[in-house]
């Protein structure tokens, strides 16, 4: 009987320490995609922002615009490798750039 009461415990904290490694590298992936895409956001919005410096832009402009202009070399999601939409929009406000609504 307490063997069997001792294989089970051996077969709980395997089972947990398993469930704790998944979720945390389920986490650490995460973590990692939502910085990949954060730089790539930053790198599209300081291309945009020197277009706008440089007064080459107005308004709100599009992601092909940068790329027509040369601020900018076709983007790719990091994460899902495929090229990002050129109808995003982009506009500048209060000496920042943002995407639009």
């Amino acid at each position: 009987m307490e063997k069997i009461k001792l294989s089970y415990l051996i077969y709980f904290i395997i089972a947990l320490g398993t469930i704790i490694l998944f979720m945390s590298a389920y986490k650490a992936e995460k973590n990692h995609e939502e910085k990949l895409i954060l730089v790539t956001n930053n790198r599209i919005k300081e291309a945009a922002k020197e277009c706008y410096l440089k007064k080459d832009c107005e308004n709100k402009i599009k992601l092909q615009d940068l790329y027509d202009k040369k601020y900018l070399e076709e983007v790719i999601n990091p994460v899902t490798k495929e090229v990002m939409d050129s109808k995003l929009c982009l506009e500048y406000k209060a000496e920042k750039v943002v995407f639009c609504d």
